[in-house]
């Protein structure tokens, strides 16, 4: 998100975004999204404009107000438009854009966030659909240089959660993390994603391994294991350290049995990736 700098104490309120009734006879209200807001010093109307006290208004927003005796630093305030984006206008463009016919989707388990992904200053769309355990959709929306939406990646995921809000900066791209559940009869697997846009583009930087259970066949016992993993980023050294301890697993699917590995693996970031 970028910072945004203002030199003035009072801004004028765009009434696009702000919904601000003004009469004669009557004091000024300041109402952000529906919901008036009470000021300590309140806005006026002056040579035609109204003119309201900015902490007040960017913390409405959701930003962070901050003055240094010289100058207001906002912080943390994103871009409004699109914010009237309805499910069912994602909907729509996932039905029409989607690889899979237009009915295949459970659109009753959509959901999505307008998010910035990159480094302009137009939200993308992050679109998830939950089908069930171990399926579902994931989507990425950008606009085009016409101001369309544009479908951009897709993927079978059964998306656990995403975290868009704390990118990773590492060799000047932002890096976003992004968790899937996959498997099947007896095996569930938890997968991270480590990617980023770039260009208009998906990229995935790495995936590894969080939590892997099989019980798969009992007739089997190399079949019933559990793995677990983690990793780290060494975003000054431009690495990737990621763990992973597995151990064979009783008849019963929980308890441990036999020797217990743990293995570390050192990846490095060639500027697309974190490779071996």
């Amino acid at each position: 998100m970028k910072k945004r700098v203002v030199v003035a104490i009072f801004m004028v309120i765009v009434l696009s975004t702000f919904t601000v009734m003004a009469f004669a006879a009557n004091p000024v209200k300041l109402s952000v999204n529906g919901q008036e807001i009470n000021t300590d010093v309140p806005p006026q109307l002056i040579n035609g404009r109204i003119m309201a006290p900015i902490r007040w208004v960017a913390q409405a927003l959701g930003a962070d107000v901050q003055w240094d005796g010289y100058t207001v630093h906002i912080t943390g305030l994103t871009s409004m438009p699109d914010r009237s984006i309805s499910k069912q206008q994602v909907a729509q463009w996932i039905k029409s854009q989607g690889k899979d016919k237009a009915d295949s989707y459970f659109i009753e388990g959509l959901s999505y966030d307008l998010v910035n992904l990159d480094d302009d200053d137009d939200l993308e769309i992050m679109a998830k659909i939950d089908g069930g355990v171990h399926l579902g959709q994931f989507f990425i929306f950008d606009k085009d240089s016409a101001g369309k939406y544009q479908l951009i990646a897709e993927q079978d995921w059964k998306v656990e959660n995403w975290d868009a809000d704390n990118p990773i900066d590492i060799a000047g791209k932002k890096i976003f993390k992004l968790v899937t559940r996959t498997g099947g009869t007896g095996l569930d697997i938890f997968n991270v994603h480590l990617w980023y846009m770039e260009q208009g583009k998906y990229i995935e930087a790495w995936q590894g391994t969080l939590l892997e259970r099989s019980v798969m066949a009992v007739l089997i016992p190399e079949s019933y294991y559990k793995k677990a993993g983690g990793y780290q980023v060494d975003v000054e050294g431009k690495r990737l350290y990621a763990w992973e301890t597995r151990h064979q697993l009783a008849e019963d699917g929980v308890t441990p049995i036999g020797e217990i590995i743990t293995t570390t693996t050192l990846y490095r970031f060639n500027g697309t990736g974190f490779i071996k």
